[in-house]
């Protein structure tokens, strides 16, 4: 197809990665139709609202979805929730919220959506972490696990889609500060990467572009952290 015909769903499109994501597809000759739950997404972009929190979330934002675009080429599963949180602190409805959103969400929308992916032969990436996705983290116990169990469903998917549809996942590293982190924190973290900084969020979205345009890779889970996950535990 040529590029200009090419439609993307990113969800958690309205801030920090899933917003750069959604920006390089479209620079890429994507149609993109970014989601998002609070922040809107960038002008130019079909904005769709949803909390795929929820068990209804996927379901509704899929519904929508078909409402305006009869074909998916690409579906961006980017929207997340980061929250630390040692075990001390740890409750069911913490380590819930982070399942709900980071791997549960994912996977039902992917399945609302299958039929249109499948028909335009269509590729799924997943927007994981190192942290789950190849090692452990203290004091991240659900965060991790929800990011971990996302990487085995992309593996599942990978498998159970084939070969009509690809799916991937990339595994960012350190490419977005969180806000709270003090420079003391950042420059522990820093000397924890091999090349020494930090990435940017440009980095994911070209390797997202590169696992949607790759016609021979599906159940391949990417790194992108400057070799950070080489380090081990954090």
């Amino acid at each position: 197809m040529p590029k200009r015909e090419r439609v993307a769903l990113v969800t958690g499109a309205g801030v920090r990665v899933g917003r750069v994501i959604a920006q390089e597809l479209s620079r890429a000759g994507y149609t993109v139709a970014a989601h998002y739950h609070r922040h809107r997404p960038p002008r130019g972009l079909a904005a769709f609202a949803a909390d795929l929190s929820t068990p209804e979330g996927p379901a509704a934002l899929a519904r929508a979805f078909r409402a305006r675009f009869s074909r998916l080429d690409l579906l961006v599963n980017s929207a997340a929730g980061f929250e630390p949180a040692p075990l001390a602190r740890l409750d069911a409805e913490g380590f819930d919220a982070q399942m709900d959103l980071n791997a549960r969400a994912p996977l039902l929308l992917a399945r609302a959506l299958l039929p249109l992916l499948g028909r335009a032969r269509g590729s799924i990436v997943n927007v994981l972490d190192v942290g789950g996705a190849f090692v452990p983290w203290k004091g991240f116990a659900a965060y991790v696990s929800s990011k971990a169990a996302l990487a085995r469903a992309t593996e599942c998917l990978a498998l159970e889609l084939a070969p009509r549809i690809r799916v991937n996942g990339v595994a960012p590293g350190t490419v977005l500060w969180p806000e709270e982190y003090p420079a003391s924190l950042r420059r522990e973290l820093t000397r924890r990467i091999p090349l020494r900084r930090a990435g940017r969020p440009e980095d994911v979205a070209q390797a997202v572009r590169y696992l949607a345009e790759a016609p021979y890779v599906t159940g391949a889970i990417l790194p992108v952290d400057g070799g950070r996950r080489l380090f081990g535990r954090g």
